[in-house]
């Protein structure tokens, strides 16, 4: 176009620009029919599987209405009330067995409170420190500390009283 200019042939470029506009409008008219046409493929992907709900849904339809015309409903409640009644058979009968089991572990943890205090006796231990959980005897100990500190501060307020 520049070479046409120069030459002075001005019928030339104004046909050459007329063409580069063309084109650029046919460029943009492009674009929009690709968005377009890609916008109507999104509407019809949605539409088919709006299809594909509607055709599950009904099939959900006709099997609900199957298994309704099954289920009696007076069976069910009295199946219901039966299995209520067995399980709170059940539930007693385990408490019935865990209070037995308890009463028979107690027992046994006697014996074997009263073995170990002989047996400390007899080495000369005292049984309550020994078998005492260690985290209360930081507690203790804590609290020991906490008694000096107070007797200590006591101490000095009765110094700055003299």
């Amino acid at each position: 176009m520049k070479r046409l200019a120069k030459q002075g042939q001005m019928k030339a470029v104004k046909h050459l620009a007329k063409d580069i506009i063309r084109m650029k409008d046919s460029e943009t008219k492009f674009i929009k029919l690709k968005a377009e046409l890609r916008s109507l493929s999104a509407q019809m992907d949605s539409m088919a599987a709006t299809a594909q709900l509607q055709k599950a849904m009904k099939n959900v339809s006709k099997t609900l209405v199957t298994l309704g015309n099954q289920i009696k409903l007076p069976e069910l409640q009295a199946a219901l009330q039966k299995y209520q009644i067995e399980n709170e058979r059940m539930e007693m009968k385990q408490e019935m067995i865990g209070d037995a089991m308890d009463d028979v572990l107690d027992a046994d943890s006697d014996e074997e409170e009263e073995i170990i205090a002989k047996v400390c006796d007899e080495i000369g231990l005292d049984l309550g420190d020994a078998l005492q959980d260690p985290k209360m005897k930081k507690k203790n100990e804590d609290i020991d500390d906490d008694k000096d500190v107070d007797q200590d501060l006591q101490k000095r307020l009765n110094n700055l009283k003299r």
